[in-house]
């Protein structure tokens, strides 16, 4: 009888003392926008590079640079 209580006891033990496996409390909100972070798109398709925009967000330049190399530009993104 002592081997079936033991793995109860164990597991209420465990979920009593906060050692169960939870959530992480980080906060999952909206990336950060610091504002010496920016992100310039750049884009050629013969000599002369043209600028497509700033954003604060990597993810949103990419979003911008990824449509222009389906257009057939060459593109880069600038951190500065």
């Amino acid at each position: 009888m002592f081997r079936k209580l033991l793995p109860t006891v164990v597991l209420a033990v465990v979920t009593l003392t906060g050692w169960a496996a939870t959530a992480s409390t980080a906060d999952a909100g909206a990336p950060t926008i610091l504002p010496h972070h920016r992100f310039e798109v750049l884009a050629t398709r013969g000599g002369k590079w043209t600028s497509h925009g700033v954003y604060h967000l990597h993810a949103r330049a990419e979003v911008v640079a990824i449509r222009l190399r389906l257009e057939g530009y060459r593109v880069e993104i600038r951190q500065f």
